[in-house]
């Protein structure tokens, strides 16, 4: 919905160059940064939890859905402690909203990307990027994320003695 001061076309050449620039994969094109990710929704169903609210036999998430998006990661911190060495990273994934709506996706806290051979949990979600100041103009949706052990989500057989 257009305002006032900002027509319909002007928030279509927004979503155009956007897309032109971050791909749009619904439609089966690569943008110019071409960064995708795989977002995993928990599936609240099928996880089963215990007495006091916690997952025994871990989460269960959704299948994933593929997503183009802009990646800000720092750089890994390691910290070494009587258990060995530890890597911790985080990351802010900015996705288009106009996207997710045509793909039926809504972000939350505990979702799982991944991305770059490893698995981030998403720990916040802001959308507050308005076009023109309108409060029903939404454009972008950021993630934040911290980088978590392949261990912790019993996908994969971890090797241990």
């Amino acid at each position: 919905m257009a305002g006032r001061f900002l027509p319909q076309r002007d928030i279509d050449v927004f979503e155009r160059v956007n897309k032109e620039l971050i791909g749009d994969l619904l439609n089966a094109k690569d943008g110019i940064i071409n960064q995708t990710v795989t977002i995993y929704k928990i599936s609240a169903y099928d996880t089963k939890v215990n007495l006091y609210g916690e997952a025994q036999g871990g989460k269960v998430f959704q299948p994933g859905v593929k997503v183009a998006c802009i990646i800000e990661s720092e750089d890994f911190d390691f910290n070494v402690d009587e258990f060995g060495p530890d890597l911790r990273q985080s990351a802010i994934f900015r996705f288009l909203r106009p996207t997710l709506l045509d793909l039926s996706l809504v972000t939350e806290i505990g979702d799982l990307i991944d991305w770059n051979y490893a698995h981030w949990e998403v720990s916040s979600v802001n959308e507050n990027q308005l076009v023109g100041g309108q409060y029903n103009q939404n454009w972008s949706v950021d993630c934040s994320a911290h980088l978590i052990r392949k261990s912790s989500l019993n996908i994969q057989r971890v090797r241990s003695i």
